[in-house]
Parts: C-alpha cells; sequence; structure tokens
C-alpha cells in the first residue's frame, strides 16, 4: 500500500495508492469526520466523541449514532477497503509512513527552531528552508471553510506555530544574505501585523532590521511596541526586549546618529489630494487633450456645479451607453476648478459590498481632510457610521454596533449619519459627488442615494450620477430610485450621445487617414471607446483600413490582447476575475509565473492601453473600461475561472490572515463571491464566508444583500453532496428570519416550512423547533399555510425537544394550543396545552420563552374566566419587551394591550399604545398589517365607514399572505356591511364564526352578528324564530 499524502492546512486534499480522494468524501459530515479522525489518529475514536464533533455547535441530534451510521457507511466506501477501521472504536489505518502536512509543519518548525546561534552555512540554509516550508504550509489555515468548535481549538494551536514560523524565518534570514534578510523582513512583518502585542515577533523585526543595517527603522519598531504596551495594556515591554534596545542605542550612538522619535500614533502622510489630481485617477485620459463633441453637455454640468458652489443641492444624471464617455465627462468636470473636494466612487458588474459606493466616498473624504481629527467630521454619529466605516471603532475608541432590532428605523439613522457627515465636508467646501455605473449598483446604495434628497438635506453639492440606461437588468432598482429623487427635487437628466461622422473625423486626426472617418463612424456607431480600440487595432496590425465585415466590439478588444506577449492575454483573463481595480500581490497568487515576469507582462498591458497602473499605490492596477474586463473574464474555460476564482480567494484570506481586523471585514463579500464560484469542491469556503457577509449586512442594515449572500450559501450547500441537512436547515432559517424582517410575509413562511424540512431530516431536535416556530411567527395566521400542517409540525417539533421543561417546549406548547383553539372541536385540550406551556414558561424563568408563550396563549384571557388576569398580563408583556429592547415584541403586546383597553372602555389608553405601535409600524414592515386591523377597527368604533372600508381595500391590494386578508374582512368588513345593510352577502362566514365562538366571552356579539346576517338577507322570520327559542341554557 502506498503512503497516503494529506493535507488539512489550506484546501483538504488526500491521494491515497495514486488517487485523489477529496472529491468522494461524502460531503460537509464526511469530510468532518475524515478531518478528525486524521487529527486524532494517535488514538482510537469513540462513537460518541464523533457525534458531539459533527453535532455539539448545533445541539446533539435524538438518536445522534444512528445519524452516524450513514455518513460512516459512506466515508468507509469513499476511503476504500480495510482504511476506516472499528466499529465502537474507530481509527484509520493510515500507516506508519504517512504524510500529514500538519505533522510535517510540526517536524519542518522544531528543526528551524533547534538552529543555534553557532550554527554552520549549511545547518543554517537547512534550518532557513526547514522553516520556510513549515511557514508555507501553516499559511494555508486548518480546514478553512469548515467549522465547528474543535476546529476551532485545533486552529488555535495551529496559528500559534504559524507566527513561530514567521519568526523563524525571520530570526534565520537575518543571519543570511540580502535576499534572505528582505525576506526574513516580510516574515516578520507579517507576525506583527497579525499579532501586534507578540513581542517575539517584535523581537524578530528588530533582529531583521538590524541585519540590513536599518538601526533606525529597529529603534522605531521597538518604540511602537512599547507606547502599544504602555496605551493598551500598561505594561512594558519584556527584559529581553530592552537588552536588544540597548543594543541598539548603543549602535545608533557610535553611529553619531539621532534616535528616531518615537510616535504616539503613527502619523498621517501624503499629500491630500486635488481636484485636479482626483479628476486624474477617475479618468488617467483627462490630460490628454480636448474631448471631442462634448463642450455642450460639459458646459451644462459646469453651469449644476457653480450652483452647487453657490449653496445648493443639485442632483444631475449622465446616461448612455458603456464607452460613450460619460466618466470622461465626470473627469473632465472634477479637473476644471480647485474649490471643491471630489468624491468618486464606482459600482462593478459582480459587486457584493453593501453600500460599497458610499463607504469608498466616505473614506476619500477622510483622507482629503488630511489630518483633521475624524470627531470634528464624524460628530455624534461615529457608532452609527462605524456599521459602514469599522475602522472608526478603533480610530475613535467606539463601542462596536450591536444586532439591529428595528431594521427601517436603524436604516434611515445610517442614512441621516451619512448625509450629515457629507454636509459637514461640504459646509467646509463645496462638494462635487460622483456615483459611477450606477446601473450595477446594490439596492442598499441606491436607497441612501435616494434619502440624498430627503428632509434637511446637505447643501453646497452636486451629486452626479452615471449609468447605462441600455443596460438596466429587468429587476434593477435604479429606476425607482431615480423617480423618488425627482420626486423629492428636480434633477437634470443629460443624455450623452454618440459622437457624428465630422466628430469622429476630429477624434482620429493625426493618428489615422482622416478619409477612414465615414467606415470607423458606421462600425462604431460613433462611441468614442469602441473608436478608440479600433484605431488602435489599425496602428498595431498595421492594416490601412477596417475590415469589411464589422467586427464586435469585444473582437477587437480580443485582437489587440492577443498582440500581447506569451502569456499576457492568459494573466489579464486571471486579473479579469479580481475585480476592474486588481492588486499585483493578489494576481501573483493565481499564477506560477515569477514576480518580475508578471510585472514585464503588465507593464506591456499598460503600453498597449489595456490597463491603467496607479500613480500612488506601488502594484496596484485598473482595466481601462469594463469592457475591456468583461472581455478577458469571458476568455477563460469554466474549470479555469474556477481554479482562478480559488486561488484569488486563497490570496485575498491570506492578505486577511496577516491583517486581522478592518481589512478581514472588508474582504468578507469578496470572499464570498470568489469562493462561491470556485465550484463544488470550495463549498466549505463558499459556505463560510457567504454566511459571514451575510451576518455583516444585516449588521449594516442591507437587508436585501443578506438574503443575496445566504442564497449563495444555500445553493454550495446544496451542491455539495450529500447534503449537510442540519446545516441547510440553518442557512434556510437565517433567510426566513431576514424575508420575515424585510416584510415580505408570504415568502417567510414558505422559507420556514423549507427549513424545517432540512431540520427534519437532520434529526436536530432545536433547529426543528425554530423552524416550527417560525411558522407561527406574529401569529398562527400570518403566513400561507394550513392549520393542520403547522399544527402537525408542531407536534413532532414537540416530541422532538422531548418532555421534560425547556424554553422550546413551553413556546411549542402554547403555539400548538393557539393553533387547536381556532380549529372546531379543540378548545379544551387547547386550554390545556396553553396553561402547561405558560406554566412551564414561568417556571424556567426565561424572558424570551415567557413572552412567546403568553403572546400564544392570548386566547386564554379572552374567555369568561379570563377577565380578571387580562389587562395585568397585557401589561407584564409591554414590561417584558421593553426590558429586551426588542422592538417588534414591543409592537406585539402594545397591539394587544390596546385591544384588552378597548374592551374595558378605557379608549384614551388603547389610543395612546396605538400611536407608539405605529411610530414602530413605521421601521418594522412586518407589522404592517397589524397597523391596518387597528386603524381600521378605530375608524369603525368612531363611525367612519367609508374611511375604514378605503383603508382595508388599499391594504388588500398589497402582496399580503390570505390568511392576513380574512384578519381584515373577516371582523372589520362585517361591521362595515352590517352598518350598509350588507351583511347578508357574507352569511355563511358569519354563520361559520358563530359556531365556532361559542367558548369565547364575546359569543353573543357573533350570535347577534349572525342573527343581523340573516335579517339582511331577508331571513327576518328565522331569526324571530330562534330568538323565540333562545332559553337560559344557551348562555
Amino acid at each position: 500500500m502506498a503512503n497516503p499524502e494529506i493535507t488539512v492546512c489550506g484546501r483538504l486534499t488526500v491521494a491515497w495508492d495514486g488517487e485523489q480522494l477529496e472529491a468522494k468524501l461524502p460531503g460537509r459530515q464526511g469530510r468532518l469526520i475524515f478531518a478528525y479522525l486524521v487529527l486524532n489518529r494517535s488514538r482510537p475514536v469513540r462513537r460518541d466523541e464523533l457525534v458531539e464533533a459533527l453535532w455539539a455547535d448545533e445541539g446533539l441530534p435524538s438518536g445522534g449514532e444512528a445519524l452516524l451510521a450513514p455518513p460512516l457507511s459512506r466515508l468507509r466506501k469513499a476511503l476504500g477497503q480495510n482504511r476506516l477501521e472499528g466499529r465502537t472504536d474507530l481509527h484509520l489505518e493510515l500507516g506508519e509512513d504517512a504524510r500529514v502536512d500538519c505533522e510535517v509543519a510540526q517536524e519542518k518548525l522544531a528543526l528551524a527552531q533547534a538552529v543555534g546561534p553557532e550554527a554552520d552555512p549549511a545547518e543554517l540554509a537547512a534550518g532557513w528552508a526547514a522553516a520556510l516550508e513549515a511557514m508555507k504550509i501553516l499559511e494555508g489555515g486548518l480546514l478553512p471553510g469548515l467549522e465547528a468548535r474543535w476546529i476551532e481549538e485545533h486552529r488555535a494551536y495551529f496559528e500559534e506555530l504559524r507566527l513561530k514560523s514567521l519568526e523563524s524565518v525571520a530570526r534565520l534570514g537575518a543571519r543570511m544574505g540580502s535576499a534572505e534578510q528582505a525576506r526574513a523582513e516580510r516574515a516578520a512583518r507579517n507576525a506583527v501585523e497579525a499579532s501586534p502585542f507578540r513581542e517575539s515577533a517584535r523581537a524578530a523585526l528588530i533582529e531583521a532590521l538590524e541585519a540590513q543595517g536599518n538601526i533606525a527603522e529597529a529603534l522605531r519598531a521597538y518604540e511602537e511596541l512599547r507606547v502599544l504596551l504602555r496605551d493598551e495594556l500598561g505594561t512594558f515591554p519584556a527584559p529581553e526586549l530592552n537588552q536588544i534596545h540597548e543594543r541598539l542605542l548603543n549602535a545608533h550612538e557610535s553611529s553619531g546618529s539621532e534616535p528616531a522619535p518615537a510616535p504616539a500614533r503613527a502619523p498621517r502622510t501624503g499629500k491630500a489630494p486635488t481636484p485636479k489630481s482626483v479628476g486624474t485617477e477617475i479618468d488617467p485620459r483627462v490630460d490628454d487633450g480636448q474631448m471631442v463633441g462634448r463642450k455642450k453637455i460639459l458646459g451644462q454640468l459646469q453651469a449644476e456645479l457653480d450652483l452647487a458652489v453657490a449653496g445648493e443641492l443639485r442632483i444631475a444624471l449622465l446616461a448612455g451607453e458603456g464607452g460613450v464617455g460619460k466618466t470622461r465627462l465626470a473627469a473632465e468636470l472634477a479637473a476644471s476648478r480647485d474649490d471643491i473636494f471630489t468624491l468618486y466612487g464606482r459600482a462593478e458588474p459582480d459587486e457584493v459590498r453593501p453600500f460599497s459606493i458610499w463607504s469608498g466616498l466616505l473614506r476619500s473624504a477622510v483622507r482629503q481632510v488630511g489630518d483633521v481629527d475624524p470627531a470634528q467630521i464624524v460628530g455624534g454619529d461615529g457608532p452609527t457610521l462605524a456599521r459602514l466605516l469599522p475602522e472608526l471603532i478603533r480610530r475613535m475608541d467606539l463601542p462596536a454596533p450591536g444586532p439591529t432590532s428595528d431594521l427601517e428605523s436603524e436604516r434611515q439613522a445610517l442614512f441621516g449619519a451619512v448625509l450629515r457627515m457629507i454636509g459637514r465636508f461640504s459646509a467646509r467646501q463645496p462638494m462635487l459627488i460622483v456615483l459611477d455605473d450606477l446601473h450595477w449598483a446594490d439596492r442598499s446604495t441606491l436607497r441612501l442615494l435616494a434619502s440624498l434628497a430627503g428632509d434637511n438635506p446637505p447643501s453646497g453639492i452636486l451629486a452626479l450620477g452615471i449609468y447605462r440606461d441600455t443596460e438596466l437588468p429587468a429587476d434593477s432598482q435604479l429606476p425607482e430610485a431615480l423617480s423618488q429623487l425627482q420626486r423629492r427635487l428636480p434633477t437634470t437628466r443629460l443624455q450623452v450621445e454618440a459622437l457624428d461622422e465630422n466628430e469622429v473625423r476630429d477624434l482620429i486626426s493625426g493618428r489615422l487617414d482622416d478619409s477612414l472617418a465615414p467606415v470607423i463612424h458606421d462600425q462604431s456607431g460613433g462611441n468614442p471607446f469602441f473608436i478608440e480600440q479600433m484605431v488602435r487595432n489599425l496602428q498595431e496590425s498595421g492594416e490601412t483600413r477596417p475590415g469589411s465585415v464589422p467586427p464586435e466590439i469585444r473582437e477587437v478588444i480580443s485582437q489587440r490582447v492577443a498582440r500581447l506577449p506569451e502569456g499576457g492575454p492568459e494573466l489579464l483573463g486571471r486579473a479579469a476575475l479580481i475585480g476592474r481595480d486588481f492588486d499585483l500581490g493578489v494576481l501573483e497568487r493565481t499564477t506560477s509565473d515569477e514576480e518580475d515576469r508578471i510585472i514585464e507582462l503588465l507593464d506591456g498591458a499598460v503600453a498597449s492601453g489595456l490597463l491603467d497602473e496607479s500613480g500612488t499605490v506601488p502594484g496596484r492596477y485598473s482595466f481601462v473600461h469594463a469592457l475591456v474586463r468583461a472581455t478577458l473574464s469571458e476568455s477563460l474555460s469554466l474549470t479555469r475561472r474556477a481554479a482562478v476564482h480559488r486561488r484569488i480567494g486563497e490570496a485575498i484570506e491570506q492578505r486577511s490572515q496577516n491583517h486581522p481586523g478592518g481589512q478581514r471585514d472588508r474582504d468578507l463579500p469578496t470572499l464570498a463571491w470568489h469562493f462561491t464560484q470556485a465550484g463544488p469542491a470550495e463549498a466549505d469556503r463558499a459556505i463560510h464566508y457567504a454566511t459571514l457577509a451575510a451576518r455583516q449586512a444585516e449588521d449594516r442594515l442591507a437587508y436585501d444583500e443578506a438574503v443575496d449572500f445566504t442564497d449563495g450559501a444555500i445553493a454550495a450547500c446544496r451542491a455539495d453532496e450529500p447534503v449537510d441537512q442540519g446545516l441547510l436547515a440553518e442557512l434556510l432559517l437565517r433567510r426566513a428570519e431576514a424575508e420575515w424582517r424585510m416584510g415580505l410575509l408570504p415568502q417567510s413562511g414558505k422559507t420556514f416550512f423549507e427549513s424545517a424540512e432540512a431540520a427534519r431530516e437532520s434529526g436536530i431536535p432545536d433547529l426543528l423547533a425554530r423552524a416550527a416556530m417560525g411558522t407561527t411567527w406574529g401569529s398562527w395566521d400570518t403566513f400561507e399555510s394550513d392549520r393542520d400542517q403547522q399544527g402537525q409540525l408542531l407536534r413532532e417539533a414537540l416530541e422532538a425537544v422531548g418532555p421534560g421543561d425547556s424554553p422550546f417546549r413551553a413556546q411549542l406548547l402554547a403555539s400548538l394550543a393557539q393553533i387547536l383553539y381556532f380549529s372546531d372541536g379543540r378548545s379544551a385540550e387547547a386550554r390545556e396545552m396553553a396553561i402547561e406551556g405558560t406554566d412551564m414558561a414561568e417556571r424556567l424563568d426565561d424572558p424570551y420563552s415567557f413572552f412567546v408563550a403568553n403572546i400564544a396563549a392570548t386566547f386564554l384571557r379572552w374567555e369568561p374566566d379570563g377577565t380578571a388576569s387580562r389587562l395585568p398580563m397585557a401589561d407584564r408583556l409591554v414590561k417584558v419587551a421593553e426590558t429586551s429592547e426588542d422592538q417588534e415584541d414591543l409592537a406585539e403586546a402594545l397591539s394587544w394591550r390596546s385591544v384588552v383597553l378597548v374592551s374595558l372602555g378605557r379608549r384614551a389608553e388603547a389610543d395612546a399604545d396605538i400611536a407608539r405601535f405605529d411610530v414602530l409600524a413605521r421601521t418594522l414592515p412586518q407589522i404592517h398589517v397589524n397597523k391596518a386591523a387597528l386603524h381600521t377597527a378605530r375608524l369603525v368604533r368612531e363611525g367612519r365607514w367609508k374611511e375604514a372600508e378605503r383603508l382595508i381595500s388599499a391594504t388588500l391590494e398589497e402582496e399580503i399572505p390570505n390568511t392576513a386578508r380574512i384578519a381584515l374582512t373577516d371582523p372589520l368588513l362585517f361591521m362595515i356591511r352590517a352598518e350598509q345593510g350588507r351583511l347578508g352577502e357574507h352569511l355563511d362566514q358569519v354563520r361559520a364564526m358563530a359556531a365556532q365562538s361559542t367558548s369565547w366571552e364575546h359569543w353573543p356579539t357573533w350570535r347577534m352578528c349572525y342573527y343581523l346576517a340573516l335579517t339582511q338577507s331577508g331571513q327576518a322570520d328565522e331569526v324571530v324564530e330562534r330568538v323565540d327559542r333562545f332559553t337560559i341554557e344557551d348562555v
């Protein structure tokens, strides 16, 4: 048997007897079992231990060992005969000579650390090579994408080893040649960035700098640590570091120079950008010469900017096809005057970060004001703005934003904070805000744009939106956002048209024969970008005329790319998958080419006019136009694209590992995107990062984008066979909850039931209970669902959670009781079950369970023997909700108490509760129907029948569940129809309600309603007969 080779750092791979087995491992559960057995291969592993390893984080399933059998069986089959041994105690038969990468890393690190100060050159070189190998293995991270508590424990251990490997590379490299010393410094800096308080990493950096003769920088590294320890921890460097410091000072003094000062905080450096330089950043061709054919439209934009400089808020929109010159116009406008701030943001076709344009704009604004204290710009909005700019938490010592319980109000607070921050900038100097490629903007970005012209808008600003009106997707939110803007503030809309034939002649003059203008105009349609590509194509090919058959512009771009040196087209194809803007460091990780060769190829692309190189950030490049990037990204095969996306994701993952905190937060959406595009082999990381990105989007109040990320995770989970049903249920629950908060009630109900199916398959009781409870959110009648289906699911969840007291059991009992109560002939069973559930919640002393159980069991308070406890319970539920600060719970409690107060004739207090409810309803879409019901009831009480009917009709026109329609049409519409003499139209429905209400305190109301319906339907004689037969026994 050949020795197996297994990697657990980076991608999980298994090579055994010449066969790659990782793709055969049976889904996430199979990978988790295999990895657990590998990492514990020195001992047998019990089956119950594996059950806990698989499910402890989600809640141990009932019959866990039975659920373990299928994935274990599939794993045995995938690995092959006699490789997974044991029944009760399990172990892998890897053999003594198996190669497991994490074990190799530990061996190599031990060799490197054993190299002493007296080692000869050969020993030093061997130790250096061992340290490099350990570092290379460990930098992949342990089992990236797989998440479990036991993995986190191992990760902490291996992260410590990774830092030690970086320190070993630094310490040993410092004792070698100049090339090794430079690499040693990079390794030490990576260790310091990953763990700023780690003194051994700082010592390694100091030694690497000292070895290169950079004593001043070494002293600065010591001082930075000393200040950091003093300010953050109130401690001082260890004696060993102080000894190194003494040695450095002696060396520095002997050189006759002054020691480097100790900065309390690293100073901000660099010249603040000017409007001219910002214009060049928007479009580097702004300095190439005068634009052709754009004088009139540029004059219109300059007139708008003049009004903004004079103190107005102006909004202008540039529309036109791609490549027609919209961005160039914005660049020319930005460079046309030096008395403004210019902020530029651009959306991407595959943009995955919510509010990406706005966060980029605000960061650009902070940079432009130089060393101004952020507090002067942020004001009191720091905690709110930290949702968009997490770096403010560190810079201003702010608390991290907490979870939101009131989506819409907090989103409006965020929008207001952004607008106030912009207003503080424009108070200093007028502003031009350019929002490019809005046709690709995310929904959250467009919502914020629409709010720009709301109440108390900032002044002294021209907001210039740019978009392609020829490429709006069917589901684009842009038209609605622009309509909202137009309603609030007159908006200048400008159409950028193609060049005419004479303007084409002016554009090509001096580069091609003027006689070519007609044919170039005909083939390009007058599009300046297309014309430029055709001109360059003719110049590069040496042809005198364009081809007789007009090529598509993508073909022209492809022809130009094909003329790059060998390797250039493929390299640019890889770069295109990174984004419109990309970094050399990330691109390097996608190819085996050396850095010098990559730079040479990129230089060629810059010279060919396909790329722009940043003039301020080394190694930063941009494609000259989105069309170039789109053409190049499509040049790679599907398989190659998936592989490149994986490598891009791994490069960004590694960068985030060495730059924890804000950088990692900003990278989450990008990591989610690349790993979801990397194919089924990267399902673990795709799910992991998509889930983190969804949570981040929720924290930033971008629930639309959160649902999109969760959908990506769900798709990756379902594509990973066999599907991990527990993980799928968890993801579906997250989606359902996000849809609920967005007010998408019908869709939310369907997703809760879908999650219940996955939870049932998983065998995890808590997941099934959460899904079952989700189907009753708000009430049994919230969603499009059958009561019997809900009841069956709740009973199933009750059986799964078991008979003992637990929060889920209390909630499930009360919720099932509510459904049974409103079913025929089940009221006695419902009362018993509701009392059991509410009593259990009381015993558990769990406020949330108490609230859920008693809200579900409110029907008990409407029975005759519940009169005395009705208002006290309503008051208590309001107090519990106020204490929890859950706005949705508070709205529900206020709604119920207002009805209780009306029943007691205390209408002024009821109206006060309804007023509080209204405030909450403005920002909680999911309770909109309840608001309509409460207001309709009040209008009916006041005899305002027509207004009540209009409100019901308007609400029924919206997309709401059928059961919610019944809640509006039955009791409320009945009263209106009774007043109109038309209650007989609903006779069958009223008869059913009267029969069902016999146990309710207000049963006489329904009996009289039924009699009135009979009368209004022309059956007054039957009413007289029924009243004559009425006896005291009927009460």
